[in-house]
C-alpha cells in the first residue's frame, strides 16, 4: 500500500473519530443546568397563562362602560322611561281671572282694590260665580229703561253695558235719573246703580272684554 493511501485513510478515521467520553462530574452538571432551564421555562408557562386567565376574567366582568351600557352595533338602544306628566290644563282653556266682583248681599262693586257702593236691581237674578261681561262703554247714553208698565229713555252718563253668558244685558251708570223709574224696573232689565263720580272712575277703569264675577246669595 503507497504512503499517500495510508495517510488519506488515517485522516478519514481522524475525522469520524469519537470524542473521548467526558467525565463523570462535567456530565452531573450539564444535566442540572438542563433540570433549571426546564424548571424556569414550565414556571414562565405557567405565570403566562395565568395572567391571561386573569385578563378574560376582568374583561368578562366589566363589559359594560362606565358611563352605561354600551351600544352594540345593530342593535336598537335603550332608553330610559320617561314618567308621565299628569295631565295640565292649557293657558287658552283657563279661565280669565277676573278684573273685579260684585257682591250681591253687600251691594258693593270691588275693583283694583277700591270698593263702591251700588243699588242694585235684577243683578241678583243670577247665581253667584256668574261672570258679566263688559261689552260697551259710551260717556253718555240714551238709555231705554223697560219698566213693568212702559219703556221710558233716560240720559245715563258714563255708561257701561255688561252681558250675562246667557246674552241678558246689565248696565251700570250714574243714577242722574229719577229714583222711581229705578225702582219701577221689571226683573228682566238688570241695573247697577252708582255716583256720578263712581260711574265716571269705573268707565275710564273697564275695558271692553273684562268681567266682573258675582258673588253672595243668588
Amino acid at each position: 500500500m503507497s504512503d499517500e493511501l495510508t495517510g488519506a485513510l488515517r485522516e478519514l478515521a481522524a475525522l469520524h473519530e469519537a470524542p473521548p467520553p467526558l467525565p463523570a462530574a462535567e456530565l452531573r452538571d450539564r444535566a442540572r443546568r438542563r433540570s433549571r432551564r426546564r424548571r424556569a421555562g414550565l414556571a414562565l408557562g405557567t405565570a403566562a397563562m395565568a395572567a391571561c386567565a386573569v385578563t378574560v376574567v376582568t374583561l368578562a366582568l366589566h363589559t359594560d362602560h362606565p358611563a352605561g351600557k354600551r351600544h352594540r352595533p345593530g342593535a336598537t338602544p335603550a332608553t330610559s322611561p320617561v314618567p308621565a306628566r299628569p295631565p295640565t290644563a292649557s293657558a287658552s282653556a283657563r279661565a280669565p281671572r277676573p278684573s273685579g266682583r260684585l257682591d250681591v248681599d253687600l251691594r258693593t262693586l270691588t275693583l283694583a282694590d277700591r270698593v263702591l257702593r251700588v243699588d242694585l236691581r235684577a243683578a241678583g237674578r243670577f247665581p253667584p260665580g256668574t261672570r258679566l261681561t263688559v261689552v260697551a262703554r259710551i260717556s253718555g247714553a240714551v238709555l231705554p229703561l223697560k219698566s213693568r208698565t212702559e219703556v221710558r229713555e233716560v240720559k245715563v252718563p258714563y255708561l257701561v253695558e255688561l252681558r250675562a253668558p246667557g246674552g241678558a244685558p246689565v248696565y251700570a251708570g250714574a243714577l242722574s235719573f229719577d229714583a222711581k223709574v229705578l225702582r219701577a224696573l221689571s226683573g228682566t232689565t238688570g241695573w247697577v246703580g252708582l255716583s256720578a263720580r263712581d260711574a265716571q272712575w269705573l268707565h275710564d277703569r273697564l275695558r271692553d272684554g273684562d268681567q266682573i264675577e258675582l258673588t253672595g246669595s243668588p
